[in-house]
């Protein structure tokens, strides 16, 4: 019921089918099922609608946002009628409305184009009421607070896409008399899909689409809402096969659903939806491209028409700008245009970055390297291929395997490439004993990933096959999680601000079904929220959307064209520990421990009682002669001829007394240990042999003794229930990805800036320009130097004329221009122009123009400033005592001179004391050498 996430694209895995091709042949024509379809819904529409008059018509009340309280009926008054009541203007204005009902009284109805959600019950985290987002026409059912929603509300914006896209469906369907499928809004529009057979949609379309939309805009159609039994659904969508399949796999029997009628479409929906179709005062095609049913490629081929919409012509108009300029920035193209990286067929999905692209490359990661580097992380490296049996363990097996790349090794199996770092991680983690002194422990990894995208999906940079992440595991105690995390939001914030990236946060909590207990989830999700209010920024909580192993935060970056991308994430993992075993001495208390180690054998007992009693009753079976290692003690009142395998604790209905009962027990006790210790000592004896009888096996096989040691003593990482040793604890993960894919970063950065890169990070930061050949050898030896100090420099040797040159260096994005003549050699200076700014920064010598670029580097963070603040105090110091007592001092001990040239001397500590002795020193035994030169 809740306003949530609409599908974005086709429901994947929901619907089961029996047989891949249901479309059929198919014609243009008239769509000639809308009278039967149209007869049906009207029938029905006008019966709930006489129902619904019938229905008591109470008084309730209705509290709006400002507080204020207004008096309605209940199956009368509507939303859209207390807006017209209050102002006419803000009738015009608003699409829809938020209801949080007191008690609600509708029934649930299946959303059949719509991605189930879970259970927001699950999480213990605080949030605003349900809502419900509600149709401005629909009457109000009960006591309730109300928010009207104009078109700016997110929720707003996507119950008019939505709309949209009902008059979009019913355009196609007049224009090809097509089967429709699904048609959702999505973020920045929306889109229907249609079956057409072979039949493809061109850009010549576009005009007949728009044409359709507009007249039943014009026509001011009503949307109607009805409720609808699965049987009647058949019945209104018998002529169209993917409507039916979404109708018997999604709808249970005996449930109920809605549609909606607009103009003659009618299509299976939950709405809400526009009063009518007039509100709609501007509406666009956009584009259009293939799809497939339910997103596989095994499929019906479908076509898929995109558009926008909004309510009022100037808002189409200034999209229409920014999507032509959008076009021009297009990372494609702009890498393309500026040599920094190139697609080719035989490795679809691979970028090839040439020399400009992967200085951006670089630069990205040696930045990141050494903000690691301040913030105490350890960059490693880990290898790119695996045995399948980690993904195995891991869990990608089971649920990423289409997206992994799997290789054959023949004997040794199969092998996959690594589509992320954090199974790696965790045998590296796992490989080495840990104790909780040093935690956290932060391991970055830029290495290569490779994920077996459709090809159909493959798009520039933004949806690769080849990748690399900024990608960081933090394992850490749990008590450490609201410190970690505050961390990662601070590197996240720092490293947006520089691109001038705006982001929101979202927690996502437990979902319905988790990894873990519920008192676990319940303190991570406690320390993720505190984390979050500790770095201060506005979140909202996202229930029930958490991973199963753990809750998550969401970061939505936004560019300077509000775009929304998702790049950083913050998880906490609580499955991988688990999954890979991990542990780290959690505290070397002698009492601790050994509580641990009780704890733990306690356990054990259990387990191997569990396997025994299994054993028992399956040697019983196959051999009841024989006796097992450890039975109970007899039943009263069994025959001897029975089998101790089958012998049970005595009930406590038993005619003995308590205490012969005990006596019995005390002796079985001691017989049982005996028998324990003769078997135990047999299993040692054997445990011992077996290791040289393997040894002797493996030999005859033609495997070294190095061989057979490796496969008794290397450890076995398989899935299932991990013990842990006594005095251990297991580490939380939090994965941890800022820029996330470089590739997907750069495409985002390239269009931010339109192919004009910040200087720090530019390809193109200077070239020089020399007015004449002459001074070709002086650029080319400045040019040098600057490359030395780490700037990028060209020197444009060509014979055009000195405007020409700089105009192209504007053409080429450099972002400064450095001309070279007479005047500039005789004194030594460089005359500089800034090509963004088409302005003149001035003639400036090497050590000037190092300078001038030094300060153009990114700003430091706030952990820099304030390591470097706690320094400069120290330097300040050191400072003054280089030139008060270093430099003047006479000899090495430090004296009242010096605490009269230098007071603070005084309150240092004495260790530094003996560093300025030892300064003073060297500094007289310099002078001495000097003295000795130069009476030589």
């Amino acid at each position: 019921m809740q306003q949530g996430s609409r599908l974005k694209e086709a429901t994947e895995g929901t619907i089961s089918q029996f047989g891949n091709k249901i479309g059929g042949p198919f014609k243009i024509g008239k769509p000639v099922f809308q009278e039967k379809r149209l007869k049906l819904f009207t029938e029905i529409y006008q019966r709930q609608q006489a129902e619904l008059k019938q229905l008591e018509q109470t008084p309730i009340k209705i509290i709006l946002k400002d507080g204020k309280q207004i008096e309605g009926k209940k199956w009368v008054t509507t939303p859209l009628q207390i807006a017209v009541g209050i102002s006419k203007k803000l009738a015009e204005n608003i699409v829809a409305a938020k209801v949080i009902y007191e008690t609600l009284f509708e029934k649930s109805f299946v959303d059949v184009d719509h991605e189930e959600t879970s259970s927001q019950a699950s999480s213990t985290l605080s949030l605003k009421p349900d809502y419900l987002i509600w149709d401005l026409t629909r009457p109000l059912e009960g006591d309730c607070s109300l928010e009207l929603l104009p078109f700016d509300d997110k929720n707003g914006q996507e119950v008019f896409w939505h709309s949209s896209a009902h008059i979009l469906g019913s355009a196609l369907e007049e224009v090809y008399g097509c089967h429709l499928c699904i048609g959702p809004a999505i973020e920045g529009g929306f889109f229907y899909d249609c079956y057409l057979g072979d039949i493809k949609v061109t850009q010549n379309d576009y005009v007949k689409i728009e044409k359709a939309a507009q007249d039943l805009v014009s026509a001011k159609q009503e949307f109607q809402r009805a409720i609808l039994t699965k049987e009647e659904c058949l019945e209104i969508f018998g002529n169209n096969p993917f409507k039916r399949q979404l109708i018997t796999n999604k709808i249970p029997d005996g449930s109920l659903t809605t549609a909606y009628r607009c103009g003659n479409l009618i299509d299976l929906c939950t709405g809400p939806h526009l009063p009518n179709t007039s509100y709609v005062k501007a509406f666009q095609i956009t584009k259009n491209s293939a799809a497939y049913w339910l997103g596989k490629n095994i499929n019906d081929d479908l076509q898929r028409v995109y558009g926008i919409s909004f309510p009022n012509k100037k808002l189409l108009d200034e999209y229409v700008k920014i999507q032509k300029e959008l076009a021009l920035r297009d990372h494609r193209n702009v890498g393309k245009k500026q040599n920094l990286y190139l697609f080719h067929q035989l490795s679809p999905g691979s970028a090839f970055f040439y020399p400009n692209g992967a200085h951006i490359y670089n630069t990205l990661m040696n930045f990141l390297r050494r903000q690691y580097y301040i913030r105490g992380y350890q960059e490693v490296i880990s290898p790119n291929i695996f045995n399948a049996q980690l993904w195995k363990i891991s869990g990608h097996y089971d649920k990423y395997k289409e997206n992994l790349f799997f290789i054959n090794m023949g004997e040794e199996g199969e092998y996959g490439l690594k589509p992320m770092n954090c199974p790696g991680h965790c045998l590296m983690f796992d490989m080495v004993q840990h104790s909780y002194r040093d935690l956290p422990i932060r391991f970055a990894d830029f290495g290569v990933l490779h994920r077996n995208e459709v090809h159909g999906a493959l798009s520039g940079l933004t949806r690769v096959r080849r990748f690399q992440q900024d990608d960081a595991h933090i394992f850490c105690r749990m008590d450490q999680i609201q410190d970690e995390i505050k961390n990662c939001l601070d590197f996240l914030s720092y490293i947006y601000s520089l691109f001038g990236f705006e982001f929101k946060l979202y927690l996502s909590t437990r979902p319905e079904k988790f990894l873990g207990t519920k008192d676990v989830w319940d303190n991570a999700e406690y320390q993720l929220e505190q984390g979050l209010k500790k770095f201060g920024k506005h979140f909202e909580v996202n229930p029930g959307d958490g991973a199963f192993y753990g809750p998550k935060i969401d970061v939505k970056l936004y560019d300077a064209y509000k775009r929304e991308h998702q790049c950083g994430t913050i998880q906490l993992d609580f499955n991988l520990p688990e999954r890979f075993n991990l542990q780290y001495r959690a505290s070397e208390d002698v009492h601790e421990v050994q509580q641990d180690k009780e704890t733990v054998h306690n356990q054990q007992i259990q387990v191997a009682q569990e396997i025994i009693d299994i054993h028992r009753k399956e040697s019983h079976q196959s051999d009841p002669g024989d006796g097992d290692i450890l039975s109970t003690p007899p039943r009263h009142g069994q025959q001897q001829n029975e089998q101790p395998g089958d012998l049970q604790l005595q009930s406590s209905h038993s005619f003995q007394s308590d205490k012969v009962l005990e006596q019995q027990q005390q002796q079985f006790q001691q017989l049982q240990l005996q028998q324990h210790s003769h078997s135990a000592s047999s299993l040692l004896h054997k445990k011992q042999k077996l290791p040289e009888e393997l040894l002797e096996s493996g030999s005859s096989q033609g495997l070294s003794n190095h061989e057979l040691h490796k496969v008794l003593h290397e450890k076995k990482y398989e899935l299932g229930y991990h013990h842990l040793k006594a005095g251990f604890a297991r580490p939380v993960i939090v994965h941890r990805a800022i820029l996330g894919s470089l590739e997907r970063m750069i495409a985002v950065l390239t269009e931010q800036s339109g192919g004009k890169w910040p200087f720090w990070l530019s390809p193109k930061q200077l070239i020089l320009c020399p007015v004449s050949a002459y001074y070709k050898d002086v650029a080319e030896k400045i040019s040098a130097r600057l490359r030395l100090e780490g700037y990028t420099v060209s020197t444009d040797e060509s014979d055009q004329t000195l405007a020409k040159k700089v105009r192209n260096a504007q053409i080429q994005y450099f972002n400064f221009v450095g001309v070279i003549g007479e005047e500039e050699v005789r004194v030594g200076v460089i005359d500089i122009r800034d090509c963004d700014k088409n302005t003149r920064i001035g003639k400036l010598t090497i050590p000037q123009l190092c300078k001038f670029f030094e300060s153009l580097k990114p700003p430091k963070s706030n952990i820099e400033i304030e390591i470097h603040q706690h320094d400069d105090t120290h330097l300040k110091l050191n400072d003054e005592l280089l030139e008060k007592v270093f430099l003047h001092g006479d000899g090495f001990i430090v004296g009242p001179r010096d605490y009269e040239e230098f007071a603070k001397i005084k309150d240092i500590d004495p260790a530094l004391q003996n560093l300025i002795r030892w300064h003073k020193h060297m500094t007289f035994l310099t002078k001495q050498d000097q003295s000795k030169l130069q009476q030589e």
